[in-house]
């Protein structure tokens, strides 16, 4: 039961995780993690380290020349090169890992098939209501202007396609930034 509530605790979006919590997010120890917060890594007064500063601190501060201090004799200096850096580029990919998660968890990132569906619907619903607005738009104009209703529908319905699809021909970051 125990193992659960934990389990949940980490799921939540609170931005304050426990040492142990915290290690298990990055994938370190919670050993290594007090290390860490000797070297720097920044604590709350409660003791718990806030998830972003953490990880951005992780990200900017992970020593790859701390590794291999256990007091074994270093193998030769391309194979311990090596090794240093395949491991200093692991750490930092199960940084950025757990920083994408927690990013996730706070909501700052969708998915890519989500936002797709979302703009594909917005851009059909779009569509279909300028067409509409064509129907509804072209006998009122023809009356107005005293012009055939059906030649008036023809040729808005003809400049409007034309619109269109020149606006779909339009790559989107020709659309600005929606600020």
């Amino acid at each position: 039961m125990a193992r659960q509530r934990q389990g949940a605790e980490m799921t939540k979006l609170d931005s304050a995780e426990t040492k142990t919590a915290f290690a298990a997010r990055v994938g370190l120890t919670k050993g290594r993690i007090s290390q860490l917060v000797a070297e720097g890594l920044p604590v709350r007064p409660d003791g718990k380290i806030d998830v972003a500063v953490g990880l951005a601190w992780i990200e900017d501060n992970l020593d790859p020349a701390r590794r291999n201090k256990g007091g074994a004799s270093p193998a030769p200096a391309r194979v311990s090169t090596t090794l240093a850096e395949a491991k200093r580029l692991h750490e930092i990919v199960k940084v950025q890992r757990a920083k994408l998660a927690f990013e996730k968890e706070q909501g700052l990132l969708v998915e890519t098939a989500a936002a797709t569906r979302t703009v594909f619907a917005r851009a059909r619903a779009e569509r279909d209501a300028h067409m509409a607005w064509v129907q509804r738009t072209a006998p009122l104009l023809a009356a107005e202007v005293g012009a055939d209703p059906r030649a008036t529908f023809a040729a808005l319905d003809r400049m409007m396609r034309e619109h269109l699809e020149h606006l779909a021909d339009l790559p989107l970051g020709s659309f600005g930034d929606g600020a």
